[in-house]
């Protein structure tokens, strides 16, 4: 009889802890998929109270451009340091161009080689940005995102291989397919439209940013890395700042630093690697010395180490591009 007793005592037990254990499997799997996302659950979509007024110059770097020299570039809207040829810069020009990339010497601005990107339309290309991936595989990342009379149905990153440059490709135009290539394909929530000329990559979360240009003050979008790019997503407000007129951006290859450049003004930021992004760019920067300006300067980049960092512009009022360098004390 006391056998027997055990037995059920026993059998109730088991039947007593099995939905227990659903329950802590349930809550440990709920814990861990908003870890994962902590970064966008716990966001409140944040209006700076800076503005560029209340700005102080920063001291880490010389206060006037050196001039490297002129560029044949026309329309240059976006600026990156070329990884897997060191030694190089990528640009490209906006709406209205061939579906050219433009490989620079850092040196001297000049064209070394274009590579007509097949498969890739240039609707209205405005900002660049590159990763230096974990497997060896540099990536650029290309943002058809402008929008002059807001009217297109959506908009696009290109995501793929950087080109390798060949001492054969000089002074060429290099038919190439890009490699590995994908698209994130995104809208604005609520149907909104936007021209934007600023993209930003964080190599630490693996996110895309875009801020927009035209609007009264310039809004800051996020397209999570981990989405599902099979599908058109909806990019993700986080905040907007209190000046208009973002024109270009860039985060450093190791993602401690970023620049984010209006016609007259750029700013600066130092950043913690622990925190999102976003977190960041609500917090106080300061300006990044721009002398000489420039008559439409839409690209701006750090070099491969993240001190010093470019300034290229358009053509514009018969004034010849050129690239300058800005140099860390």
């Amino acid at each position: 009889m006391g056998s027997l007793m055990y037995y059920f005592l026993e059998k109730k037990l088991i039947f007593l802890l099995i939905p227990v254990a659903f329950v802590l499997l349930s809550c440990s799997k709920d814990d861990g998929d908003s870890g994962e996302q902590s970064r966008w659950h716990n966001l409140e979509q944040f209006n700076v109270d800076w503005r560029i007024n209340d700005l102080e110059m920063t001291t880490i770097f010389a206060p006037s451009a050196k001039a490297l020299g002129e560029s044949t570039m026309i329309e240059a809207s976006g600026l990156v340091p070329s990884i897997s040829n060191p030694g190089y810069l990528w640009s490209h020009n906006d709406k209205g161009n061939e579906n050219l990339l433009f490989l620079l010497d850092k040196n001297s601005g000049e064209t070394v080689a274009r590579y007509r990107l097949e498969g890739i339309f240039n609707r209205d290309w405005e900002d660049i940005e590159i990763s230096r991936a974990s497997n060896g595989i540099n990536y650029i990342f290309l943002g058809d995102i402008g929008d002059n009379n807001r009217v297109y149905p959506n908009y696009v990153i290109h995501r793929f291989v950087e080109p390798l440059f060949k001492e054969e490709h000089r002074g060429k135009v290099i038919d190439w397919m890009p490699e590995d290539h994908l698209e994130y394909r995104y809208i604005y929530p609520e149907g909104n439209k936007h021209d934007s000329e600023t993209l930003l990559y964080d190599p630490v979360f693996d996110d895309l940013y875009v801020v927009t240009k035209r609007d009264f003050n310039s809004l800051i979008y996020a397209l999570p890395g981990d989405l599902d790019w099979s599908e058109t997503q909806e990019a993700l407000l986080v905040g907007n700042f209190l000046f208009t007129r973002a024109v270009a951006g860039n985060v450093s290859l190791d993602g401690a630093q970023i620049l984010v450049k209006t016609y007259d003004f750029i700013m600066h930021w130092e950043r913690d690697l622990s925190q999102p992004l976003w977190n960041t760019l609500q917090t106080k920067p300061h300006l990044a010395p721009y002398d000489p300006g420039e008559p439409q300067g839409e690209a701006i980049c750090f070099d491969l180490d993240g001190v010093n960092y470019y300034t290229l512009s358009e053509f514009s009022n018969s004034i010849i591009p050129v690239l300058y360098k800005y140099i860390r004390n």
